[in-house]
């Protein structure tokens, strides 16, 4: 039976807003909780008209909303993509409620502690994107959008991967380029009839792990860079410096041809898994803090 997603009409007569954590190209995000049971939600609110026209505000709401229902169809339970609450109206602006997640962003792990060179740490991350991105994928999505900014690690080690708003069905035609320039793969840099495939979040997975391990991105992180011939993925100083256990699956993922990439995230995952951390293994010499491989450390892989 097809879930229907709950109406609040004003938020505020539902939900009181406490504090501003955190924004991007569509609205700003709360922390709020819910009036009567103190129950702690994340709302994304459409930001403020300003300069824009009427069209192109309304425009911003109609995407905020796909965000909504791509997160719906994504997310049927607790997993590791955010729960949908609901949608609603904030002051004449659109917004969606969402799961409230305590945690991390990769981003600042990364900031704070890059390199990682603990192989298990990267491991543990990548491994658990790989079991978050093929329930997206056995769903018939593509995320899209795969970057630091856009995963979350909680306090118990657990990854959590954020905003579905540039999600598609797989091979569904695109209208436009979009993603993040350095994650997105180049069959996504264009409008295409053929739409992309789950080898695009290969591609950006790709990335992510060559940047936590190198500080450095795929092709200079640029659209010239991705695009030039022949494309050059790292120069020869910086690929030295990848783990010898993930030289080759990370090149293989950013391989500048689709068809040329692993074909699903779990045949990542199986080049990860002598790698991973076992159950009561022992932790880093250097753990990072929150510690990723204390995931599989306290609990076996799902495959």
């Amino acid at each position: 039976m097809t879930r229907r997603i709950k109406k609040f009409g004003e938020i505020e007569d539902h939900y009181e807003l406490i504090e501003h954590i955190g924004g991007g190209a569509q609205g700003d995000l709360y922390l709020a909780h819910g009036l009567g049971t103190g129950e702690p939600v994340a709302i994304k609110i459409q930001r403020e008209q300003e300069f824009e026209s009427d069209r192109s505000f309304a425009e911003l709401a109609r995407e905020l909303t796909r965000e909504g229902v791509f997160s719906h169809l994504v997310s049927d339970g607790p997993g590791g993509t955010l729960q949908l609450f609901g949608m609603g109206d904030y002051q004449g602006r659109r917004c969606i409620v969402m799961e409230y997640v305590d945690g991390v962003l990769l981003y600042d792990l990364m900031t704070n502690f890059r390199p990682i060179k603990d192989v298990a740490t990267v491991a543990s991350i990548i491994g658990q994107l790989c079991e978050i991105l093929d329930d997206v994928h056995r769903k018939g999505f593509v995320h899209r959008d795969l970057k630091p900014e856009n995963v979350m690690v909680e306090h118990s080690g657990r990854v959590r991967l954020l905003d579905l708003g540039l999600s598609v069905l797989a091979r569904q035609g695109t209208r436009h380029g979009c993603g993040t320039i350095g994650y997105a793969p180049p069959e996504q840099l264009t409008a295409t009839a053929d739409g992309v495939t789950a080898r695009a979040d290969v591609f950006a997975l790709g990335c992510l792990l060559l940047e936590m391990t190198v500080m450095q991105l795929p092709y200079g992180g640029t659209r010239t860079g991705i695009t030039a011939i022949p494309p050059v993925v790292l120069p020869a100083d910086r690929l030295a410096l990848v783990p010898k256990p993930f030289t080759a699956l990370a090149l293989s993922m950013v391989e500048f041809t689709a068809e040329k990439r692993p074909a699903s995230v779990r045949e990542v995952f199986e080049c990860l898994r002598p790698h991973l951390p076992t159950v009561d293994g022992p932790r880093p010499v250097k753990p990072l803090r929150p510690d990723p491989t204390e995931y599989y450390r306290t609990r076996p892989p799902r495959w």
